[in-house]
């Protein structure tokens, strides 16, 4: 988990830093659809981003049709466009 924040740190962008980790979900659950394994509090401290930062972005993913979520459950809708962001 440590390497994987570290990881994390060279990522400039928050949109970078939240499309790789859904990706990653996604090859890990072979679904577009998954439930985040952590809290949002604990998602933007693991991207290392403020809290508000990462609630914010995400808000702007929905709202272009690349994802959609509810609580912890999040949906890929535009793959493609999400892998841009890498």
């Amino acid at each position: 988990m440590l390497n994987k924040q570290v990881e994390y740190l060279t990522i400039k962008s928050i949109r970078g830093k939240i499309s790789t980790f859904l990706i990653e979900q996604y090859n890990t659950f072979g679904s577009l659809t998954f439930v985040l394994p952590m809290n949002r509090k604990e998602f933007a401290e693991f991207l290392n981003v403020s809290r508000p930062s990462l609630s914010r972005e995400m808000s702007r993913m929905r709202d272009e049709g690349i994802i959609d979520f509810h609580m912890s459950a999040v949906k890929i809708i535009d793959l493609d466009r999400l892998k841009k962001h890498l």
